[in-house]
C-alpha cells in the first residue's frame, strides 16, 4: 500500500487520520518483511518508528537511533521525520491541536496504550479500524516448531507451569492470558523458525489454573472460543502487553480481567544455572568465532567491503558447536556509514574499507546453549587523534559502568548515568540506551531489565544478562560503539551485586590514547585482556595464536 493510497481510504471512512504501528498482533516483536506496514508505507526499515497519517501530510516518529537513517530511507517531501522520545499520544497531544479522527488497528496497540489515549486525548476520537483498512498484519507461513532440550533450558515444561499455577491459586485468578512470545516460547521449552534470527514461536497462550494449556498463533475464532469458556471467571493478563482486541472479546463474553504484570518475564530474565553456564559455553566459541575474524581482517581490510564483512563473520560463526542463527542482522558500518547507529550495508550502500577510519562491527549468534551480542570499533590504517580521543572516551564511559558495584534493586537507569557521565566530562552523549537484557535462545534484547535513562519497574538481579554498549557518533564522520554482555552476580565480600565479563574479545588498543585513562581504568583493561587470553588461547587454532596474544598484552 502506498501513502497515497491510505490518505484516500481516510477520506472514504470519514477518518481524518490513522496510526501506524510496526507491529502485528505480537507486540513489541520483529515482524516479518512482509508484515512491516511502516516499511511498506515509507521505505523506512528501522526497528522502532510510527507514522501518523493525515490526509495531506504525514509523519514519521523515531528515536535517535533512527534521526539520521529515517532521513535518509524517507522521502521528506511527502513524510516529516519527528526524531522524539514521545510517545505516540504524547506526540498527539504535544502537536495537534484540531480535534481528530484517527484510525487505528486495535489488534496492533496494547490496552494501556489505547485506554491512555481515551483518557488523556479527550478531544481526540480514537476508532477501530473494523475493515483492515491496511490489509493482513499476519503472513501465514510455514513454520518449523521444535522443542528446546531440556539439557539447554533447565527447567521443564512442567516445573515451569506449576511456578504460574501457584501464581494464580495466590492471586485468585482461574487462568492466566499471555501475550509475550518470549514468555510463550520460554514456558513451553519451544522455538520455531518463523523469525530470521530470533527463534521464539509466535504465539499466545491459555494457561487454565489447573495446568491445562491452550496455544494459539493466528487462529482469530480459536481464541474467542477458549475465552468464551471463562464467563464469569477471572483471568489475569498485562495490559501493557496485550491487544486492545482482547480486552473487547474478553468483555463480550463477560469474563473478569485482572491487569497483573506477566509473572514470566522476570523468572525468565533470572537465568537459572543451565541457562548461565550455556551462556559461558556459546561466548568461548562465539569469542574464537569473533577472534578468528579479527585475524582475517587484519590481513584483508584493504580488498573488502561491508557485505563482504557480513558474509565472512557469519560464515566463521556458522561453523561453530550448536550454532543455529545470527542473532540480528549484522551492522558492519565503515566509516560515515557508523554514524548511522543501527545501519546495516546493502547494495546501494556497501562501503568498501580504506585506511584511516574505523569499522563499528555489531554483531551476535544464537546458540542452542544461549545468546551473544558484541560490538567492536577496529581500526582500520590510522584512525586520526580525534577518533583516537573519542574511542578512549567511549572505552571510560564502558569501563565506568562494567566495574560498578550495587544494591540489589538498583534501577538499571542508575548505570546508565554512570556509564553516561563519563562522555558528559568531554561534551558528549549518545541517543541509545546503555544496555539491554538478552534472552537465553531467544530475544537478543529481552525485557524488562535494561539500562537506560528510562526508569523502569524491573530492578537489576543476581543471574540477569545485560549488555553494556556505550556509544559516540558523528553525523557524515564515524561511529564509535564497546558492548560486551555481563552476567549479573553478587559480590559476596561486600554483598552488592557487579558484572561479570561474558563477552571474550580484545578490546582494540590501537585505537587507545592511554593517557586518558586512569590507573584504575588501566587496570581494567589490562584485566579483562588477561581474562580474555586465558580462556581463548587454550581453545584458539594455532595460526591466530600469535595475534590473540598481541592483542591481550598489557597497555
Amino acid at each position: 500500500m502506498t501513502l497515497e493510497e491510505l490518505q484516500k481510504k481516510l477520506i472514504k471512512n470519514n477518518l481524518d487520520a490513522y496510526i501506524v504501528t510496526r507491529n502485528n498482533m505480537f507486540l513489541g516483536q520483529d515482524v516479518l518483511e512482509e508484515e512491516n506496514k511502516v516499511k511498506e508505507i515509507s521505505n523506512f526499515d528501522g526497528s522502532a518508528g510510527n507514522l501518523i497519517i493525515f490526509r495531506d501530510k504525514a509523519f514519521l516518529l523515531v528515536d535517535g537511533r533512527y534521526e539520521i537513517q529515517a532521513s535518509k530511507q524517507v522521502d521528506t517531501n511527502k513524510i516529516t521525520v519527528i526524531c522524539t522520545n514521545d510517545s505516540i499520544g504524547s506526540w498527539i497531544h504535544n502537536n495537534i491541536d484540531n480535534p481528530c479522527t484517527f484510525g487505528y488497528d486495535p489488534w496492533c496497540h496494547s490496552i494501556s496504550e489505547i485506554d491512555y489515549w481515551n483518557r488523556a486525548l479527550k478531544k481526540h476520537t480514537f476508532k477501530e479500524d473494523t475493515k483492515s483498512l491496511l490489509g493482513s498484519r499476519i503472513y501465514n507461513k510455514t513454520v518449523n516448531i521444535f522443542e528446546h532440550d531440556i539439557e539447554y533450558a533447565g527447567i521443564s515444561v512442567e516445573e515451569k507451569i506449576s511456578y504460574l499455577t501457584e501464581f494464580m491459586l495466590k492471586n485468585e485468578l482461574d487462568a492466566f492470558f499471555i501475550t509475550e512470545c518470549d514468555a510463550v516460547s520460554w514456558l513451553m521449552n519451544l522455538r520455531s523458525d518463523c523469525l530470521r534470527d530470533t527463534p521464539i514461536i509466535r504465539a499466545f497462550a491459555l494457561i487454565d489454573k489447573s495446568g491445562e494449556v491452550s496455544l494459539f498463533t493466528s487462529d482469530m475464532q480459536k481464541i474467542e472460543t477458549e475465552i468464551a469458556h471463562y464467563k464469569g471467571l477471572n483471568i489475569g493478563l498485562s495490559f501493557n502487553h496485550t491487544p486492545k482486541k482482547i480486552q473487547t472479546i474478553m468483555k463480550d463474553h463477560r469474563v473478569w480481567i485482572n491487569n497483573i504484570v506477566n509473572p514470566i518475564q522476570l523468572w525468565k530474565a533470572v537465568k537459572n544455572p543451565v541457562e548461565i553456564s550455556g551462556f559461558t559455553n556459546c561466548h568461548l566459541r562465539d569469542g574464537i568465532a569473533v577472534c578468528r575474524f579479527l585475524y582475517w581482517l587484519n590481513k584483508n581490510w584493504y580488498r573488502s567491503d561491508e557485505l563482504g564483512i557480513v558474509q565472512k563473520l557469519h560464515e566463521l560463526r556458522s561453523n561453530e558447536e550448536n550454532f543455529y542463527s545470527d542473532s540480528f542482522a549484522t551492522i558492519a558500518a565503515f566509516a560515515e556509514n557508523a554514524a548511522i547507529v543501527h545501519y546495516q550495508p546493502n547494495k546501494q550502500t556497501n562501503k568498501h574499507l580504506k585506511a584511516d577510519s574505523v569499522l563499528l562491527l555489531d554483531s551476535g549468534a544464537q546458540y542452542y546453549d544461549g545468546t551473544t551480542d558484541i560490538t567492536r570499533t577496529i581500526a582500520i590504517g590510522k584512525p586520526s587523534a580525534e577518533i583516537i580521543d573519542s574511542f578512549t572516551q567511549v572505552l571510560k564511559a564502558h569501563i565506568s559502568a562494567a566495574s560498578a558495584c550495587f544494591p540489589e534493586n538498583t534501577n538499571g537507569s542508575c548505570l546508565d548515568t554512570i556509564s553516561r557521565a563519563e562522555l558528559w566530562h568531554f561534551g558528549k552523549d549518545y541517543k541509545h540506551g546503555t544496555g539491554h537484557g538478552v534472552g537465553h535462545f531467544l530475544n537478543v534484547h529481552e525485557g524488562p531489565n535494561s539500562l537506560s535513562p528510562r526508569a523502569n519497574n524491573s530492578p537489576l538481579k543476581a543471574g540477569m544478562v545485560t549488555s553494556i554498549e556505550p556509544g559516540y557518533y558523528l553525523e557524515n564522520a564515524y561511529g564509535i560503539r564497546i558492548e560486551n554482555l555481563y552476567k549479573i552476580i553478587q559480590d559476596e565480600k561486600i554483598s552488592m551485586l557487579k558484572f561479570e565479563p561474558l563477552t571474550l574479545v580484545p578490546i582494540d588498543k590501537r585505537l587507545i590514547n592511554k593517557y586518558l585513562l586512569n590507573e584504575q581504568e588501566i587496570k581494567w583493561l589490562n584485566d579483562y585482556h588477561e581474562l580474555v587470553l586465558s580462556k581463548l588461547l587454550p581453545l584458539a587454532p594455532e595460526e591466530i595464536m600469535p595475534w590473540l596474544k598481541d592483542a591481550c598484552s598489557p597497555l
